[in-house]
């Protein structure tokens, strides 16, 4: 827009012409240090390709090398890749390195060809060039830079190097870097046996955290399927370089690491891939036959023998186990401690669950219920731990009776009451609910009655014992989500509880011509029939007309309706009752 002014000519309204003067002069300024900027930038781009070319210092290969990797990470690279320090190229300039033509012409060739052998720094960063991209690269790009072809002639080089440094430096980067890019390609593409066995080889010439790490990935993508049907026998007597060999030398590597580590972190890792393994009978018996299950064991009492330990010195110093003793154990059983713990526990529990009769067994012959009950009542143990340990009962208890009894034996069903009542964890609770009941339904008639009697581990609690426990059990699944699978999986075991409850108390009362179900009796006076006819309004349709079934046989529940009639309707559904 203009207006007109008295001198009838044209004039801006905004009119900033001594600003725009100002800016001019800024940016004349500025117009020769993007100059230099951009030189800087071309001049960076020629000084990477000339460390590409022969005959330049080893420091300007590696310099190269190293600003190739940095622009990948830059522009390619997320908040979860290593950090950006140093030069980068544009990224036009880095797009046109990573053209499968350039990459090849300029670096994959000569490195790859053995020309660079003799330098281990050149082979450390062109290794670091290729994680690089296989941490970075989007999947399209795989086919075309990262490929089949590329592992097989990196795999090779790395057995060249092995032969000629010594095997600190070899294991001190170049070979773990190597891995990892093997490892990395290994999530995204499927790989040859060959390359796998090669792979395995050279991993386990060193024992250490990417041995784990390594051995966990072939394990969980590649081999631990094949459990499903081999025998121990057949994978002890599988040729060289097979699957199931390959399975048995990662198991066997992992058994020896273990065997003299003393780092938490790696003890960790080795059990949750050992909890992996325990998914398939097979691999619990490849465990026991390589006699895994001490080892397990005195990792997950090793917080418990921590404290053990401290509790002995302030008896024998006759101190007090005061604010100071208090902060010394807290000190001495760190949360690495406790970690290390719960996942050895986990693989315990998962031996349980996934176990056969025989293989529990085996588990009871050892003494682990003892140890377990141990990690229950041991003041420091962690929510976790203990609701891993209570799981770990729960899955051998829902045998037979004599696992029970086993259970009864170690004193386990105090802890476990105590566990419940002493918690405020919802998920200790839940567990410590599942083993109980867990026990209940598999008891017999001496049995139950310790069972259905039972209070906390020291001296007798005010509250509750076995019979209330069950009334408390039915009321704490009706509160949780009904869509959760646990949650549907802890009613089923309630009720079998409770119907194993009501049909010894039919048989108590037979038996001594009683006039009532005594159990029913005792049930009914912690409200254990309206607390069983809630749950025929549960969503589950099972589970609501296992609930009706029990109700109306026991307790007469729910009350009214035509008793003659087959089919019954209650919570907006027909059961054939």
């Amino acid at each position: 827009m203009s207006s007109i002014t008295e001198g009838n000519q044209p004039q801006s309204v905004l009119c900033h012409v001594q600003h725009d003067e100002e800016g001019d002069k800024d940016i004349a300024s500025l117009l020769p240090q993007l100059e230099r900027g951009c030189q800087i930038r071309d001049t960076l781009f020629n000084d990477v390709i000339r460390g590409f070319q022969n005959n330049v210092a080893v420091s300007q290969q590696v310099s190269a090398l190293s600003i190739l990797r940095q622009s990948i990470y830059a522009y390619y690279g997320d908040e979860y890749t290593t950090e950006v320090t140093g030069r980068v190229l544009t990224r036009e300039s880095t797009e046109q390195l990573l053209t499968e033509e350039s990459l090849y012409q300029y670096v994959f060739n000569r490195v790859l060809s053995g020309e660079l052998y003799p330098n281990k720094d050149i082979i450390a960063e062109f290794l670091k060039v290729v994680l690089a991209m296989t941490e970075c690269f989007p999947i399209d790009k795989y086919p075309i830079l990262l490929n089949v072809d590329l592992v097989q002639d990196i795999l090779l080089m790395m057995e060249r190097i092995s032969t000629v440094y010594s095997r600190p430096e070899v294991e001190d980067g170049i070979c773990s870097t190597g891995l990892s890019i093997v490892k990395n390609m290994m999530k995204v593409m499927d790989l040859p046996l060959e390359v796998l066995y090669k792979s395995l080889k050279l991993v386990l010439r060193n024992g250490n955290s990417a041995t784990v790490d390594f051995c966990h990935l072939l394990l969980t993508k590649e081999l631990l399927p094949i459990l499903k049907n081999k025998t121990v026998s057949v994978i002890y007597n599988s040729p060289r370089g097979s699957r199931p060999q390959m399975l048995h030398e990662c198991i066997k590597s992992l058994q020896m690491i273990l065997s003299s580590c003393k780092q938490h972190e790696l003890e960790s890792k080795i059990c949750r891939t050992l909890v992996s393994v325990c998914e398939y009978s097979s691999g619990i018996d490849l465990l026991m036959e390589r006699q895994f299950l001490p080892a397990i064991v005195n990792l997950a009492n090793r917080a418990v023998f921590r404290y053990e330990a401290i509790m002995k010195e302030l008896e024998r110093s006759k101190g007090m186990f005061d604010a100071t003793s208090a902060m010394k154990v807290g000190e001495s059983i760190t949360s690495d401690v406790h970690q290390v713990t719960f996942d050895a526990v986990s693989v315990i529990s998962k031996m349980a669950f996934k176990g056969n009769r025989r293989q529990i067994m085996y588990l009871l012959e050892f003494g682990i219920i003892d140890e377990l009950v141990k990690l229950v009542n041991c003041p420091i143990s962690t929510s976790i731990v203990k609701t891993r340990v209570a799981n770990a009962l729960g899955n051998m208890a829902y045998e037979s009776d004599r696992e029970v009894q086993a259970i009864i034996n170690a004193k386990a069903i105090p802890a476990l009451v105590n566990a419940y009542e002493r918690t405020i964890d919802h998920n200790t609770k839940l567990e410590a609910a599942y083993a109980i009941c867990a026990c209940a339904a598999k008891a017999n008639r001496q049995q139950l009655k310790y069972i259905i009697s039972c209070n906390g581990t020291y001296g007798f609690l005010d509250g509750i014992d076995g019979i209330a426990l069950i009334s408390v059990f039915m009321d704490l699944v009706c509160k949780n989500d009904p869509g959760l699978e646990g949650n549907i999986r802890l009613c089923q075991i309630v009720l079998n509880a409770t119907e194993n409850i009501l049909n010894i108390g039919n048989m108590e009362s037979k038996e001594y011509r009683l006039p009532e179900n005594p159990y029913a009796e005792l049930l009914k006076q912690h409200e254990g029939d309206i607390k069983l006819a809630k749950l025929s309004m549960f969503p589950n349709y099972q589970i609501a007309k296992r609930a009706l079934q029990l109700s109306r046989r026991y307790f007469n529940h729910p009350k009214g309706g035509n008793k003659t009639q087959k089919d019954y309707t209650f919570n907006d559904i027909t059961f054939d009752v």
